[in-house]
């Protein structure tokens, strides 16, 4: 298990090293949370965290730090004692504000200064996260852990990873003209038109005839058919059609 949490820290740090420029002596921010659940847990900071990190390390924290303690009075007493041997780095503030405000502000101005950040402060871990190259301790199961690079930290990463290796534009041209000189002129490649699949003749298609409409009545007409009559009984009817008139 320890030689896991050997290869974890080791790992997130070259990480840090590679893409933020993070140097040893680790330069870290400590505030009252930490040193109080450190306290809880019996844990020695100043031995703990420079073996943890394997490096030489150099702690901080800022009056607003220690003027927050102080206001919480005999409740985070154990806490400021910690905190008093810590370095105060400045921080600007002519009337101290929160502690977490004070730290965030610290973070964002310090580019040039590579800084951790120990807390137990939820809401100052996800502020620090959205701040990249900033690397967080926390204390967890009576061990102290770093934290994985966050999200935003790995997208500025492989932006600046992908910004170094890609060439520039003097390259890029400079690379096409040797081509040029190497292999010449490249030959336009003609595309050829394909034909398009022409549909039947007109006019080798013959007309539909049109189917001629019979009415009902024709059909009646055509279905009667005439009664044949002998000569002589025509003559008597006609005789008496005569007498009748």
């Amino acid at each position: 298990m320890k030689v896991k949490r050997q290869k974890h820290v080791r790992k997130v740090i070259i990480f840090y090293r590679n893409n933020f420029g993070l140097q040893p002596p680790y330069k870290i921010l400590i505030d009252g949370t930490f040193c109080k659940a450190a306290l809880h847990f019996k844990l020695n900071i100043s031995e703990q965290l420079p073996k943890y990190l394997d490096s030489e390390v150099v702690f901080y924290t800022t009056n607003c730090v220690l003027a927050e303690c102080e206001s919480f009075g005999t409740l985070l007493y154990g806490p400021l004692k910690v905190l008093r041997q810590f370095k105060v780095h400045p921080c600007k503030h002519k009337s101290p504000v929160l502690a977490y405000k004070c730290l965030l502000s610290l973070l964002k101005a310090s580019s040039d200064k590579k800084f951790f950040l120990a807390t137990q402060d939820q809401a100052l871990t996800e502020k620090a996260r959205d701040i990249p190259g900033v690397p967080l301790l926390f204390i967890a199961y009576n061990a102290i852990t770093l934290e994985p690079p966050s999200e935003l930290s790995r997208q500025v990463a492989d932006t600046s990873v992908t910004s170094r290796t890609a060439p520039t534009e003097h390259a890029h041209s400079v690379l096409k003209q040797m081509k040029k000189e190497a292999f010449g002129e490249p030959e336009e490649v003609v595309k050829k038109k394909r034909k398009k699949k022409s549909g039947p003749n007109p006019l080798s298609c013959k007309k539909k005839k049109k189917k001629t409409g019979v009415s009902k009545e024709t059909k009646s007409k055509r279905k009667r058919k005439k009664i044949k009559m002998s000569k002589h009984i025509k003559e008597h009817f006609q005789n008496l059609m005569n007498k009748n008139t």
